[in-house]
């Protein structure tokens, strides 16, 4: 299960060339730094699993997911306290981040047993009134069918909240920058298993009959995770 209520989630692009760079940075400041702020609870980032297998320009090699108590810590005090003063090394590196999707976003549903080693996203909108048709096929149907696979750890039902996902510190200043709308997250043992999982469970043919648009799908492999200690100190 994700640990928190609210998530930041962001789907961007690196080229090669500039992703050492990119790793000095957000391993070694940008994510701590992130995850010593109240309320964050954990960072995690993960890479494509699967190089040029979802092919078009919905597709972002990198994906980054902050946990959080709930959506008030992304438009606190602390956090823009933090996001509207950025280092040195954020505002050398930030350029090479490019075709930034970024949601600050509820977290509606979140099943499982705990973190996987692989992760699928399906980035999609419902369509003509259909919310509470699809919301109900998602959160009674499709994502407990997707927890109680054995090589599933979670199942997450993840609404971005516009208002506070269009938000521009400073550091987000001159960086262009997409929303998604809603986002269905699965975990598990292995890219195949989420994949498998996805394909056999959320196909487009069942989220379309549900009224959801085409999902964009990636697929990734974690990389490396960030946990607040403190907030989980007694």
């Amino acid at each position: 299960m994700l640990l928190g209520k609210g998530v930041m989630i962001n789907w961007t692009n690196v080229v090669p060339a500039d992703r050492p760079a990119y790793d000095a940075w957000q391993c070694r400041e940008h994510m701590p730094g992130r995850v010593a702020i109240p309320g964050f609870l954990r960072g995690r980032r993960y890479i494509e699993a699967f190089p040029l297998s979802f092919p078009g320009p919905a597709h972002r090699e990198f994906l980054t997911l902050y946990e959080v108590n709930d959506l008030s810590v992304l438009t606190g005090a602390d956090y823009l306290a933090k996001a509207n003063s950025p280092s040195p090394l954020t505002l050398k590196t930030t350029p090479v981040v490019r075709d930034s999707i970024r949601g600050l976003s509820h977290v509606r549903a979140s099943l499982g047993e705990g973190m996987g080693g692989a992760a699928l996203t399906l980035r999609f909108d419902p369509l003509g009134g259909s919310e509470d048709k699809l919301e109900r096929f998602l959160t009674s149907e499709a994502l407990p069918a997707c927890a109680e696979r054995y090589n599933i750890t979670g199942a997450h039902f993840i609404v971005a909240d516009q208002t506070a996902s269009g938000m521009k510190p400073v550091e987000r200043q001159g960086r262009p920058t997409d929303y998604p709308n809603w986002v269905v997250m699965l975990e598990g043992t292995s890219a195949a298993a989420v994949c498998e999982a996805a394909r056999a469970l959320l196909p487009d043919s069942v989220v379309a009959a549900h009224g959801g648009s085409a999902p964009a799908r990636d697929c990734y492999q974690l990389q490396f995770t960030h946990l607040n200690k403190r907030a989980f100190m007694k």
